[in-house]
């Protein structure tokens, strides 16, 4: 079985129909599978936390190997330590010792690269690298808070209460002045979650509503500060404009400033994927 990735991984929908293809494989009981990336030439950093869950996920069940001969970016993915959490033997075609041994740049003002979430030890060099970015480029301590409060709380969620892998990454874009975060986890999903508060009648979409419009969290009992805090925290006034993407359960959501809406109905698989993309004002 073959799994050919396309030219772009950029949104949450590629992200979604690469899944679909990975679960649909676990189910068919193949034996061994190859991951193509002969046409990749752009992937955003969310987009390689999937590829990453994706293939430890495969190599459950089967021999996965990931082809890269022809692929156009493979400096781009060691440069986010893309390597550093596959599978050993699953690579082909392609000898990485020559990206592994060359003189890195030191990127760390503008890109924190793939980091799991299993700890607090994580979420203290998540949180460290948060504030070298915004510090560096002369953000204000308003917009880092921000920006520090949203990722604290989901890496929290992610590592005590997902029961699977986590990642985080985020890259800014001086030249837009956008910030990208990607967390990811391939756990029991927010929805499984909430369903001990939630009314027999309730269907994942009020579910998900009541998680992130309400004054609830998954860890209030520890003095989190809650999903809805975290959606205001995106929306705040140091930002000219936020979208969030979600993807859980059957369905990828459009989380907005005061509601909660169904942007594509799709298959249902383990995890959660945030896609923040949030420019400052």
């Amino acid at each position: 079985m073959r799994i050919l990735l396309p030219n772009i991984v950029s949104s949450i929908t590629s992200i979604d129909s690469f899944n679909q293809q990975v679960y649909a494989s676990i189910n068919k009981n193949y034996k061994t599978i190859v991951i193509d990336a002969s046409n990749l030439a752009f992937i955003t950093p969310l987009g390689m936390i999937s590829l990453v869950l994706g293939i430890q996920n495969l190599n459950r069940y089967m021999k996965v190997y990931l082809d890269l001969e022809h692929c156009e970016i493979v400096s781009y993915l060691e440069r986010l330590n893309f390597f550093e959490y596959l599978p050993e033997g699953v690579f082909c075609n392609c000898s990485l010792e020559e990206y592994k041994s060359r003189n890195r740049n030191d990127t760390s003002s503008i890109l924190l690269e793939i980091l799991p979430l299993r700890n607090d030890d994580d979420l203290e060099c998540m949180t460290d690298s948060i504030l070298k970015i915004f510090s560096e480029n002369n953000f204000s301590s308003k917009i880092t808070n921000n920006i520090i409060n949203i990722t604290t709380e989901l890496g929290t969620n992610i590592y005590n209460h997902s029961e699977g892998n986590g990642f985080v990454t985020i890259q800014l874009y001086k030249s837009s002045n956008k910030i990208r975060i990607g967390l990811a986890d391939d756990g029991v999903g927010i929805i499984n979650r909430f369903k001990v508060k939630a009314d027999e009648t309730d269907t994942q979409h009020d579910i998900l509503k009541k998680a992130f419009m309400v004054n609830e969290s998954t860890r209030e009992s520890s003095g989190g500060l809650g999903l809805n805090t975290m959606r205001k925290n995106s929306f705040s006034d140091n930002f000219k404009e936020s979208r969030i993407l979600l993807k859980t359960g059957n369905n990828i959501y459009n989380i907005l400033t005061k509601d909660i809406q169904i942007f594509k109905t799709t298959s249902i698989y383990p995890g959660t994927y945030y896609d923040f993309c949030i420019e400052i004002a």
